[in-house]
């Protein structure tokens, strides 16, 4: 048998089973809630003060016995019991030991149920506002790579196949604006992350003086939440950070696996940092893109904890119900997670190098100029439709022939369409034809460089 628990042992003759307290226990998960939860109640204990609830004296007690626990968590000194089954009720029990019946005054008109939110949402905050630093950091490595090939040619493709040519810049800033919209999302994540939950006790609200607007003030938050019941079994929020680092996830995959094909020796696009990759246990001369391919891999866990945090909520009844204790151990492997891929990746594209020579070379092999030879018959007054299949007859029989079209001699290009004329070669060329894509958004190494020129005003803001 454990020791009856303090808090809400009144009730009860007999204490939670061993078994039971095993199960229930979430300190291993929410001891890192620690820090927020100490200065949530350093705020709480002076707004008792304020309503007359405890004395300046003890106030202090509570402030000096709370931040000595602070300092023995943050050197290692503090001892956890797995049997006062969370982050709260150790410390409670530990401020108890230390400064005697004072401490017990501290969760007067409080809940845990308040105490929690509060704690989660300025873990949150924190965590946001690192993860998009993170993703500005990655943006940045980006954004020098693309500005060192902004006109540099490589292939474009569409299902995986080779179809316009685009600027390798271009290409790149295309994970720029992605991380961009997820930078946005943690940054909508805030405004919800903004509203202070404590004051509103266990589910009715609070009957001792809490000013919570000030108390919210104190915090660092910017408004508070406007229904006690809806407060302590919100978990919006929990969801909507999930989900942005799903989303985040997503896109770092998505660029982890263009890195694992691109490093292939059938594309052999990119030749990565040695310190990022791995070799084989039996074959000498592999090198490995593991960092991606973990990356890739572990993104689907993020979107697991996604569908975690949504299914525990699914069918909760208001208010706040112990199953929310769940919640937090997928959102923070989330995180941890985010926050180091982004690292990783950040430091493979620093250290990566594209092999140009060999995006020119496949862009020679390939009828890349086929949309550019359709829109010269446009410009010589052929409707699109009938240009385009002219153009796909034309690569027909280039095929057959085993030539590319800018091989054909210009008498067998005038049999196809008499309007045809000598400059058709100049306009399919790749490296001519690129700076033809001219509109905003376009690959022409000219809107390239614009692009990040903006994109960089984006970052240092």
């Amino acid at each position: 048998m454990t020791k009856k628990n303090t808090s809400w042992g009144g009730r009860f003759t007999q204490s939670v089973s061993a078994i039971a307290s095993k199960f229930s226990n979430s300190i291993d998960v929410d001891s890192v809630l620690a820090e927020k939860d100490i200065i949530g109640s350093i705020a709480y204990a002076e707004s008792l003060q304020e309503a007359g609830v405890i004395n300046k004296s003890e106030l202090i007690k509570i402030k000096r016995g709370l931040n000595q626990i602070k300092k023995e968590i943050e050197t290692g000194k503090f001892k956890w019991n797995p049997s006062l089954e969370d982050v709260h009720m150790n410390i409670e029990s530990a401020l108890e030991k230390k400064i005697g019946d004072s401490a017990k005054k501290l969760h007067t008109g409080r809940s845990r149920n308040d105490q929690v939110v509060t704690d989660l949402k300025l873990f949150l905050k924190d965590e946001t506002k690192a993860i998009k630093k993170k993703i500005k950091d990655l943006q940045k490595s980006i954004l020098n790579k693309a500005q060192k090939h902004y006109e540099d040619l490589m292939p474009g493709f569409t299902h995986l196949q080779i179809a316009q040519p685009v600027t390798l810049g271009h290409h790149l800033l295309a994970y720029f604006e992605m991380l961009q919209r997820d930078s946005i999302r943690f940054e909508n994540n805030e405004k919800t992350l903004n509203q202070m939950p404590l004051g509103v006790g266990a589910l009715a609200g609070n009957r001792f003086a809490i000013n919570r607007p000030k108390l919210a003030k104190k915090l660092g938050f910017s408004d508070i939440t406007k229904n006690s019941i809806d407060t302590v079994s919100d978990r919006d929020f929990v969801t909507d950070v999930s989900y942005s680092c799903s989303m985040l996830a997503v896109h770092l995959s998505r660029m982890s696996e263009e890195i694992i094909l691109w490093s292939s020796s059938q594309f052999d696009y990119v030749q990565l940092p040695e310190e990022l990759c791995t070799g084989s246990s039996i074959m000498p001369q592999k090198k490995n893109p593991d960092m991606a391919e973990l990356i890739r891999g572990g993104s689907s866990k993020t979107l697991g904890n996604l569908v975690t945090t949504l299914s525990l909520m699914k069918s909760q009844s208001l208010s706040y119900n112990r199953d929310n204790q769940e919640d937090k151990e997928p959102l923070f492997k989330s995180i941890n997670f985010i926050k180091d891929a982004l690292e990783i990746m950040s430091e493979m594209i620093k250290g990566m190098s594209f092999n140009i020579k060999k995006m020119l070379q496949d862009l020679d092999l390939s009828e890349v100029g086929a949309t550019d030879f359709a829109e010269y018959l446009v410009l010589k007054g052929v409707p699109f439709r009938e240009a385009h299949e002219i153009t796909g007859k034309i690569i027909k029989e280039a095929e057959r022939k085993n030539l590319f079209i800018r091989e054909f001699n210009l008498s067998e290009l005038k049999k196809i369409h008499p309007k045809i004329e000598k400059d058709i070669y100049k306009f399919i060329d790749p490296k001519r034809a690129i700076h033809a894509k001219n509109s905003l958004g376009g690959t022409s190494p000219k809107k390239v460089k614009a692009a990040i020129i903006a994109a960089k005003k984006t970052v240092s803001s």
